[in-house]
């Protein structure tokens, strides 16, 4: 491993942030960052779990979903025993000269009952029992989780809280992720605010990245395009305009040099989202279609990666508009957005816009629109998978709609209600009350002030 790579550097800091915090009485630990953070927190736990850790703990990671509080642990259970089934990880272990099988029956069998209640109590004893297999029964050991999917944060709080009430073997740890602005899991750490320990450190990424993405930028025309997105960020956040101005252009003529038209596409993008806080609404509108021309031009011509930059020019362009308070030509622009990637055959995409235009129409209180851009994404219901609701703002709009139209029996009402009870249980509305309080006040500060800057690439 390279000593002086950037994120080699970080990763030590952060061994060196564990070792200065962390104690035997920590039953529970986790890693405060920015949320676009998560990648170095998960390259923590695999290089800890791996033969190169610099900790004196085993780590175990796992990326098991979280589907709720009650089969939580029979998931991590599950997870776990078929790594150990695998006989790639069984020939790695016996090469680290562990011999013997691991005696996993009872663990198995709670597991293929699904009994989840067993499971609850058996996953500290499945830890002890790894402890005592390997040979090292009074290291301490860390089981380290990010979640692929979180079905309801509030009901990981309650499964948190279940772990710290468990019997446990002394020096068994368990380390999670959270956000820097959500502290989701703040109330167990207060709680147990003498066996619970945060770890905060300022990972400085956006350096990292910069760094790695403009290395060779002399020679490089891609890592000379790179550099000059990176120049514009900066010189935006000084409020130098001239700056901006001068390697925008400078992004504009690098990205007309290299064949890639997506490139040029996301210098005119950038260059615009960038003068939002100078509000040079002619700029940026001729730097907008302009933009707008060339992805229309390639996707003609067959250029599907032009598609995503487009959705992203409408949003931008509805931005533009509501900043200028022309509000309805924003709203069309956003709900132009949604139809076009239902076209494109991007669901997602198009519920996350007809969430964009809902929230803007209900912070105007409009109505009638509102329950349109309703309308338009619960007709792409049967189009979502059950892991696409968890993690998409369709939960919020069919709420919405539901709570509107109580008596309503439209297929469009029916589809809507059996989806939520499919995902999230008969209880769905209380689930989306308590997901939709943080969620919601967040796009209703951007809908009062639009930034979309940080967007971009």
């Amino acid at each position: 491993m390279n000593e002086h790579n950037p994120i080699t550097i970080r990763i030590d800091e952060m061994v060196n942030v564990w070792k200065k915090n962390v104690r035997l009485q920590h039953s529970l630990i986790r890693w405060m960052l920015k949320p676009e953070d998560h990648r170095m927190y998960e390259g923590f736990c695999r290089l800890e779990a791996s033969a190169y850790g610099k900790l004196d703990n085993l780590f175990v990671f796992f990326y098991t979903p979280f589907a709720g509080k009650a089969s939580y642990s029979h998931a991590i259970m599950q997870n776990w025993l078929h790594e150990y089934d695998d006989p790639n990880q069984q020939q790695m272990l016996a090469k680290a000269g562990i011999k013997g099988n691991w005696n996993v029956e009872a663990f198995r069998k709670a597991v293929t009952e699904n009994d989840y209640t067993a499971c609850n109590k058996l996953l500290p004893d499945m830890i002890q029992s790894y402890r005592n297999w390997i040979g090292q029964p009074q290291t301490s050991f860390v089981l380290s989780v990010l979640p692929r999917q979180m079905s309801a944060p509030q009901h990981f709080v309650q499964w948190l809280q279940q772990w710290m009430e468990q019997p446990k073997q002394p020096n068994i740890q368990l380390l999670v992720f959270d956000h820097t602005d959500g502290n989701f899991w703040g109330t167990v750490f207060e709680k147990y605010a003498d066996e619970a320990v945060t770890l905060l450190h300022d990972l400085r990424m956006q350096d990292a990245i910069k760094q790695i993405a403009t290395a060779g930028a002399a020679s490089d025309p891609y890592a000379f395009f790179r550099k000059c997105m990176f120049e514009m960020g900066d010189a935006a956040l000084k409020k130098n305009k001239p700056l901006l101005s001068e390697w925008g252009e400078k992004a504009i003529e690098s990205g007309k040099k290299i064949a890639d038209k997506s490139l040029l596409a996301t210098a005119y993008i950038t260059y615009a989202g960038m003068l939002f806080s100078f509000r040079d609404h002619l700029l940026i509108n001729q730097l907008l279609d302009t933009g707008m021309r060339l992805c229309k031009q390639e996707i003609v011509a067959g250029n599907e990666s032009m598609k995503p930059l487009l959705l992203q020019y409408y949003t931008y362009k509805g931005a533009d508009c509501q900043i200028q308070k022309e509000r309805k030509e924003a709203l069309d622009w956003f709900m132009k957005a949604g139809d076009e990637a239902v076209s494109f055959g991007y669901t997602v995409q198009a519920i996350s816009s007809y969430y964009k235009a809902w929230v803007f129409a209900d912070y105007k209180n409009w109505n009638p629109e509102k329950l349109r851009a309703c309308e338009k994404a619960l007709q792409l219901t049967d189009q979502l998978t059950d892991e696409e609701v968890q993690a998409s703002e369709y939960p919020f709009m069919a709420y919405d709609f539901l709570q509107q139209k109580q008596h309503d029996e439209s297929s469009l009402a029916t589809r809507a209600e059996d989806k939520m009870i499919a995902v999230y249980g008969t209880d769905w509305q209380k689930t989306v009350e308590e997901l939709k309080q943080n969620y919601t006040k967040k796009k209703i500060r951007e809908a009062k002030n639009p930034k979309f800057e940080n967007e971009v690439i």
